[in-house]
């Protein structure tokens, strides 16, 4: 079974290996050290981070994973937002469950997947990714906001069905990712570890994929290929001057966020949510 038939048929993939442990212990210390220094977990600098820290830029554009991306929606890639993902050693944080493209600005989402990087090993007591089987069939679910302060997610998005006991629990080796479609429901509990959980989930597109709502424009980052229709304005990557990224991120922060808050009463109303298939 080829990777892109894997992926249909369950919804995700994973764990791909995309870089040693060693080089993720690298990146490990860098995110720690920006959440130490920025409280990056209680910031807006969690969200967007790929215009802001060049080592997050780096990640990003990896040859492994743009080629396990290129065989899913493509080699016209671009990187449409980061999200860091820390559960600090026996924290009550948790991750309702969802469905990625709730707020997710595309025209065709299944165009769009989310890579889920594990800075250091995730395992099951760290409060790693379950997945409920075969949700990716069912298409859009309607939501509910239920935000809490154990909840990471930033409206706290709950999907609106009850959540079997039985899932897919996943255990991710650092240095490596799972792939999954905006699709499939899935949330995480609370790190019962002795060390933290460190990950990042990173929104890619393919350039065919365009939004559906012009509120403000949306805005990119191109990690592969050529975008051949520049439905959204191409951020700048960035430099290492943080004073000139700071501004850039704020930009594109401020830009995509306007239409995420507009796109929460899309995603409650019926009329733009598809029926589940029975």
């Amino acid at each position: 079974m080829t990777l892109k038939e894997q992926y249909d048929k369950n919804g995700w993939v994973g764990p791909l290996e995309i870089m040693t442990k060693e080089e993720a212990k690298k990146f490990k210390d860098l995110i720690l050290e920006a959440d130490k220094n920025l409280d990056v977990m209680n910031s807006d600098y969690r969200c967007k981070s790929n215009v802001l820290f060049p080592w997050v830029d780096e990640i990003s554009r990896n040859p492994k994973l743009i080629e396990y991306m290129s065989q899913l929606i493509g080699p016209n890639i671009h990187c449409w937002d980061t999200l860091f993902w820390i559960k600090y050693p026996e924290s009550d944080k948790v991750v309702s469950f969802h469905q990625d493209a709730t707020y997710w600005n595309f025209d065709n989402a299944t165009q769009a997947l989310t890579a889920w990087f594990a800075f250091d090993d995730v395992t099951q007591e760290h409060g790693s990714i379950e997945y409920i089987q075969g949700s990716h069939s069912k298409f859009a679910r309607r939501h509910s906001d239920i935000k809490t302060t154990t909840n990471l997610l930033m409206r706290g998005q709950t999907v609106d069905m009850d959540i079997p006991k039985e899932r897919i629990k996943t255990e991710v080796p650092a240095g490596n990712v799972l792939i999954h479609s905006p699709y499939i429901v899935h949330g995480s509990g609370p790190n019962l570890a002795k060390t933290p959980r460190v990950a990042m989930g990173m929104i890619f597109a393919s350039t065919s994929a365009k939004p559906r709502l012009s509120l403000s424009p949306e805005s990119t980052i191109m990690v592969s290929g050529t975008d051949e229709h520049n439905y959204m304005i191409h951020d700048p990557r960035p430099t290492g001057n943080w004073e000139v990224d700071v501004k850039n991120w704020q930009v594109a922060y401020d830009r995509q966020h306007s239409n995420y808050y507009q796109m929460q009463q899309r995603a409650l109303d019926k009329s733009a949510v598809e029926e589940a298939i029975a």
